[in-house]
């Protein structure tokens, strides 16, 4: 066979066809029937190549949607499975982890324990934030609380390498179980988001990302002085925000779908672009079954957070789901078997 001709064998037509001025030739003297093959085999080919590269030029699919938990007692945990904690988190796909770190910052021993955590966790890609709240931190009374709190954040991350230090703070401040929130609403709605933009300003003066958890139902609560509501206004001063939306079923009017509904239309404005809402789920024991997954099983709770992540898998101000909490989550897959490995 020469250099420029190759061979066609295909749907009974065998023969060499040569790539050059005797191809014509060559296809003049097939039949009817043996054109209208090679057209065919021709076409079926085109679109096999088509199938084979497009996804090499096609969009990124959506990624398998990050998660974030909380970790009240480190301690124990770090005590009750050691050398457990950083596989599971990245087995689950967690990226970042809310650890309480109030007054254990000053206790004897404690710094190197979170010390030597952080530094396994971002080594694993996992950021860590200092977990801190009381519900009168809201208030005028509670001010030298919160700023007690988060200078000592301050200060333990100037005492450790970059690799140990914490990327964010995350509050948990829930002033709405206060009995004030009953009897002078706005008062302590006002007080709060003066708590809330002087914690901002601390926490970017400081280079260290600002969360916050909030209820679900904040869209209901209307500001004196804002066209916006104030789960809008939140959105807007915090970097992101974590929707306690404890459900254990995604779909219905009392579904998380539904709870969460408000914020991530608020979230789709342009406005909030840089901003990310992430999605509460509950597995500790609370006051109602409804709140939890913890008597529903891993199975369930798999199933619910696959429906809400598929459904604002393509939504940029979606920031994945929140699990509540830490201890209760690795109990609770070892109970029902283990999820599948991180993508």
């Amino acid at each position: 066979m020469t250099k420029n001709k190759k061979y066609l064998i295909f749907l009974g037509f065998e023969g060499p066809v040569c790539f050059n001025r005797s191809m014509k030739t060559n296809i003049r003297n097939l039949s009817s029937a043996s054109k209208y093959m090679l057209i065919a085999a021709v076409v079926l080919a085109g679109i096999g190549l088509a199938l084979a590269i497009g996804p090499l030029f096609s969009p990124d699919k959506p990624k398998p949607e990050e998660r974030a938990t909380w970790l009240w007692d480190l301690e124990s945990l770090l005590a009750e499975r050691p050398g457990e904690i950083i596989p599971f988190l990245r087995e689950h796909r967690v990226r970042t982890v809310y650890v309480h770190a109030d007054a254990e910052l000053a206790k004897p021993g404690m710094p190197e324990r979170y010390r030597s955590f952080i530094a396994e966790a971002r080594k694993a890609k996992i950021e860590v934030h200092a977990l801190g709240g009381e519900r009168n931190w809201a208030l005028p009374e509670g001010a030298k609380g919160i700023r007690a709190f988060l200078d000592r954040v301050a200060a333990y991350n100037a005492s450790v390498p970059e690799a140990s230090r914490f990327t964010g703070i995350h509050l948990d401040v829930e002033p709405y179980l206060l009995r004030a929130w009953e009897s002078d609403q706005g008062e302590v709605v006002a007080s709060w988001r003066e708590m809330m933009t002087d914690y901002r300003e601390f926490a970017h003066a400081h280079g260290l990302h600002a969360g916050v958890d909030l209820p679900f139902w904040l869209d209901k609560v209307t500001l004196p002085d804002d066209e916006r509501t104030l789960d809008a206004w939140m959105l807007d001063t915090a970097d992101s925000v974590t929707l306690m939306s404890y459900r254990n079923q995604a779909e219905g009017s009392n579904g998380v779908l539904a709870l969460v509904r408000p914020m991530m239309q608020t979230a789709e404005n342009p406005s909030y672009a840089d901003k990310r809402v992430l999605v509460g789920l509950n597995v500790a024991p609370d006051e109602a079954n409804s709140l939890t997954f913890h008597e529903e099983g891993a199975a369930k709770f798999r199933q619910v957070a696959d429906r809400i992540a598929d459904r604002y898998a393509d939504e940029p101000a979606f920031g994945g789901i929140a699990v509540h909490d830490l201890a209760r989550w690795m109990a609770l897959e070892e109970q029902g078997g283990g999820e599948r490995g991180a993508d």
